[in-house]
C-alpha cells in the first residue's frame, strides 16, 4: 500500500502518509502534539501511543518493533498495541490513541490590578456628509477622535471597513484603540465588549488566561501540551531543529497553533466572540519567544549565546497567526539574557521582589530552572538546564502529571503510601512524586549521602519486612519498588535517583554561585517562592530534605503558581506594569553559569542528598 490512513484520537484528526512513514512524522504532519522528550531517537521510551486496525481489511498495519520498542515495552504492552511512535512505522490504515495530558497550571492571584490595557474602546457619533462639508469618511472620523484630544495612526484595515460600518450604524461607531494604533471600527456601542489574552509559552506546556480588560476578571485559563514537543524535551532540540530546512516556520507555526488551540478551547466556553480580543501578551524563555516571532535562535546555541532581540516586540496578530481579531496586537515582553526571558521578568513582576525590602529568592522549576536572587536594590538572575527529570522524562517509570501518576510518597512506620492524580491504580511517577521518594527514601536509611541505594542486607540498614521487600535487583541494578502497573512494576530504579540528583545539583549550585554573587548567606534570604507548575506541586519540605533548596523554615518557603502567567496577565491589565516590566529586565543583573569558575565544583558539592 503506498498512502496509508492514520486516525489520531481523542482529536479525531486524520493524516495521509506514505507507507513506512513513523507515527510522530505523521502525528507532526497533522499538527497533532505527542509528547517526544528525545525528538525521534527513540532513547526515552515517552511517546507510547497505542494502535488498532482502522478497519477489518487490514491487520499488517505497522511495522514490526524495533529494538528500541522491545527494550522500552513488555511483551504485553506490545500485545495490547502500545507503540513508540518514534519508531512505530506504518504499512496500512491504522488507528492511534494519543495519551491524553493533564497539563496543571496554578494561577495564584498575587495581586489586585487596576485595569488600564493597552487597549481602549471609544463610542463615538459620526455626522453624515452634507453638500456644505463632503468630509471623506475617514475625515469625519479623524474629527471625532480630534474632539477627545486623540490623533492616532489610522491602520489600512480602517478604511477598508469604514463605509460599509457607517452606513450599517447609522454613524454610531465604536473605535478601537490599540496603543496608539487606531485598529478598528465597530458598529454601535460595543464599549463592554474588551478581551485580551495573557500567554505562558513554556518550553513544554502552553497556559493561555482570558481576561475581561473592562473589569479586570479572568474568564478563563486552558493549557495545553507545546506542539513544538514532537521536536525534542529542551530548547537545545528546538535550536538544533530550526536550523534544519523550513524548521523555524514550522516552530512558529506549531507555537501559534498551541495558543489557538487554548484559545479555541477559551472561547467555546465563555461564548466571547474571537473579534473581541484585541491583544495578547506573551511571555516564555528566550528562545520561545524567538520562535514564536519567527527569529533564528542560532545565536542562543553558541557561545556567548547572545539573543536576537531582548526589547519588547509589538506586532500584529496575524503576522503570527494567532486568532484573535486579526487587527488586534500581541506584545512580548523584553527578554534578559540568552537563558533568562521573559517570563523570568514576568515572575519578578508577579511576586513583586523588585519592591521589597528584604532579599528573597525566587525559583522556576521546570526544563529550564531560571532563578533571582535579590530586592528593590539590587536583582541577580541565573538559569541552568536542569534536565528533564522534574518533568517525568529520562525516568524509567516516569511521566507527566497526568492521570495515573504517582504525586505524593510517604513512608509511614515502615509501610508505603501513595497518592495517584485520579485516585486509581499507578501507572508511572510524575516529578513531585520523584522528588518525595527520594526524600522518603533517604529519610528512612534506603540511600546514603551520595544518593546510593544500599542493598537489602546491608549492616546499616534496618527494615521493616515490607521495605525489604521492595529492594529488587533486575538488569538496571538495584530498584526500590513503589507499586505494581498491570503486569510491571512501577519502580525507582538508582539511575532515577542520580537523573534527579544531577537536576538538583544544578539549580543548588546556581543558588549558591547567586548567593556568593550578591555577598549573602542562606540565612539572609527571607523567603523562596516556587514557581511554575512543578514548583508550585512539589512538597517545600521533599525539596528541602533533599537540598534541592536552602534549608529555610517551611513557613519562609511559598509556592507562587504560575507566576509567569500572572506577571503576562498583569501587563496585560496595566500600561504601568508593561513599563515596570522593561525597568525589570533592563535592571536585572545577569550570570552566566558556563563561565562561572565555581560552577563545576558547586554542582558537584550539591550533588549529595540532603
Amino acid at each position: 500500500m503506498d498512502q496509508c490512513r492514520v486516525l489520531f484520537l481523542p482529536e479525531r484528526v486524520e493524516s495521509t502518509v506514505s507507507a513506512g512513514t513513523t507515527l510522530l512524522e505523521a502525528a507532526s504532519a497533522v499538527h497533532v502534539p505527542i509528547d517526544a522528550p528525545c525528538g525521534d531517537r527513540g532513547v526515552c521510551g515517552k511517546c507510547r501511543v497505542q494502535h488498532s486496525a482502522l478497519d477489518t481489511q487490514h491487520s499488517a498495519i505497522l511495522e514490526s518493533p524495533t529494538l528500541a520498542e522491545r527494550s522500552s515495552l513488555s511483551a504485553e504492552e506490545l500485545a495490547e498495541g502500545w507503540r513508540l511512535a518514534c519508531q512505530a512505522r506504518v504499512c496500512g490504515d491504522v488507528v492511534v490513541q494519543v495519551p491524553e495530558r493533564a497539563l496543571q497550571s496554578a494561577v495564584v492571584p498575587l495581586s489586585e490590578v487596576r485595569p488600564r490595557p493597552n487597549v481602549r474602546k471609544l463610542h463615538l457619533r459620526i455626522p453624515g456628509p452634507t453638500l456644505e462639508d463632503p468630509a471623506s469618511d475617514l475625515t469625519r472620523l479623524r474629527r471625532a477622535l480630534a474632539e477627545r484630544g486623540l490623533e492616532p495612526v489610522v491602520d489600512l484595515p480602517v478604511p477598508r471597513e469604514l463605509p460599509g460600518v457607517l452606513q450599517a450604524a447609522s454613524g454610531s461607531v465604536t473605535a478601537v484603540l490599540v496603543g496608539d494604533h487606531l485598529a478598528t471600527v465597530e458598529a454601535g456601542d460595543t464599549t463592554a465588549r474588551l478581551h485580551g489574552l495573557a500567554v505562558d509559552l513554556g518550553t513544554t506546556s502552553v497556559v493561555a488566561i482570558l481576561v475581561d480588560l473592562v473589569g479586570g476578571g479572568v474568564l478563563g485559563i486552558e493549557s495545553r501540551l507545546n506542539g513544538q514537543a514532537n521536536h525534542g524535551a529542551d530548547v537545545v532540540s528546538r535550536i538544533t531543529h530550526a536550523s534544519s530546512p523550513d524548521g523555524l516556520r514550522e516552530l512558529q507555526s506549531e507555537a501559534a497553533r498551541t495558543i489557538n488551540a487554548c484559545l479555541e478551547a477559551l472561547l467555546e466556553k465563555s461564548g466571547v466572540d474571537r473579534r473581541e480580543i484585541y491583544e495578547a501578551v506573551v511571555v516564555g524563555n528566550t528562545c520561545m519567544n524567538h520562535l514564536l516571532l519567527g527569529i533564528d535562535p542560532a545565536s542562543l546555541g553558541r557561545a556567548p549565546y547572545q539573543p536576537a532581540v531582548t526589547d519588547p516586540v509589538d506586532c500584529r496578530a496575524s503576522d503570527l497567526g494567532l486568532e484573535i481579531n486579526p487587527n488586534g496586537g500581541v506584545y512580548t515582553l523584553p527578554n534578559v539574557a540568552g537563558f533568562v526571558g521573559s517570563d523570568t521578568v514576568a515572575v519578578i513582576l508577579a511576586t513583586g521582589m523588585h519592591r521589597s525590602d528584604q532579599v528573597r529568592l525566587a525559583i522556576d522549576l521546570g526544563t529550564n530552572g531560571e532563578m533571582v536572587l535579590g530586592n528593590r536594590d539590587r536583582l541577580l538572575a541565573c538559569s541552568t538546564a536542569a534536565g528533564p527529570a522534574f518533568e517525568g522524562a529520562r525516568i524509567s517509570c516516569g511521566m507527566r502529571a497526568t492521570q495515573g501518576a504517582i504525586e505524593r510518597v510517604w513512608i509511614d512506620r515502615g509501610e508505603v503510601k501513595l497518592q495517584v492524580i485520579g485516585g486509581g491504580g499507578a501507572l508511572g511517577l510524575c516529578g513531585s512524586g520523584l522528588l518525595d521518594a527520594v526524600a522518603q527514601m533517604a529519610g528512612a536509611g534506603l540511600l546514603n549521602g551520595s544518593g546510593r541505594l544500599l542493598a537489602p542486607d546491608s549492616p546499616r540498614l534496618t527494615l521493616t519486612p515490607g521495605l525489604a521487600r521492595r529492594l529488587v535487583d533486575g538488569e538496571g541494578g538495584r530498584s526500590f519498588l513503589l507499586a505494581r502497573r498491570g503486569r510491571r512494576p512501577v519502580l525507582l530504579t538508582q539511575r532515577d535517583i542520580r537523573e534527579l540528583q544531577l537536576a538538583k545539583g544544578a539549580i543548588r549550585a546556581g543558588i549558591s554561585i547567586l548567593l556568593k554573587e550578591y555577598g549573602i548567606g542562606e540565612e539572609d534570604i527571607a523567603e523562596i517562592l516556587l514557581a511554575g507548575a512543578f514548583g508550585s506541586f512539589i512538597s517545600p519540605a521533599s525539596a528541602r530534605a533533599i537540598g534541592l533548596i536552602p534549608p529555610l523554615p517551611l513557613d519562609r518557603i511559598t509556592a507562587v503558581g504560575n507566576a509567569a502567567g500572572q506577571g503576562a496577565l498583569m501587563a496585560l491589565l496595566s500600561t504601568e506594569l508593561r513599563q515596570e516590566a522593561v525597568r525589570i529586565a533592563r535592571s536585572v543583573g545577569y550570570i552566566e553559569l558556563s563561565a562561572s569558575p565555581d560552577f563545576s565544583a558547586q554542582f558537584m558539592e550539591a550533588m549529595g542528598l540532603g
